[in-house]
């Protein structure tokens, strides 16, 4: 739905240390945060807020978007694990997610009857191909508990 918007999305795994998460949405200036209830507790975020786990915060009328995304846009920014200092934030256009799934290098034949699984965080670079391989061809995603 970010992405379908035109928006650009910002993946915090919860169980950051609080002083990255702080940091990755001061340094990504996020201005609409989705998340529960729940993990808003010791953080101190003070913009807009969306909780998935209250109907409430999303119940507005919702419609079938018109696609309106172009390449060059930005898709997400995914940070680096910040081992030699603060994490730094990679910009992904659109275009980059789909060259890496449909290229005339690859030599795999993906297609809709095909089962992925997203092993990897959401926040690890690789889960980009294991979610979008799945999305794009139309396959299952299966998504492997922790």
């Amino acid at each position: 739905a970010i992405l379908k918007a035109g928006g650009v999305y910002v993946p915090i795994d919860p169980d950051y240390p609080k002083e990255r998460i702080h940091y990755m949405l001061e340094d990504s200036n996020v201005s609409i945060l989705l998340l529960q209830h729940h993990l808003l507790e010791g953080t101190d975020y003070q913009s807009h807020t969306v909780f998935l786990d209250d109907p409430s915060s999303y119940g507005a009328e919702a419609s079938n978007l018109k696609l309106n995304v172009m390449p060059n846009q930005l898709a997400y920014v995914i940070y680096t694990s910040g081992t030699t200092g603060n994490p730094k934030g990679t910009l992904i256009e659109h275009k980059n997610v789909v060259r890496l799934l449909f290229n005339n290098k690859n030599v795999f034949d993906f297609n809709a009857s095909d089962t992925w699984t997203l092993f990897h965080s959401f926040c690890f670079d690789f889960s980009v191909w294991e979610m979008y391989g799945a999305l794009l061809y139309g396959g299952k995603l299966v998504i492997v508990p922790k």
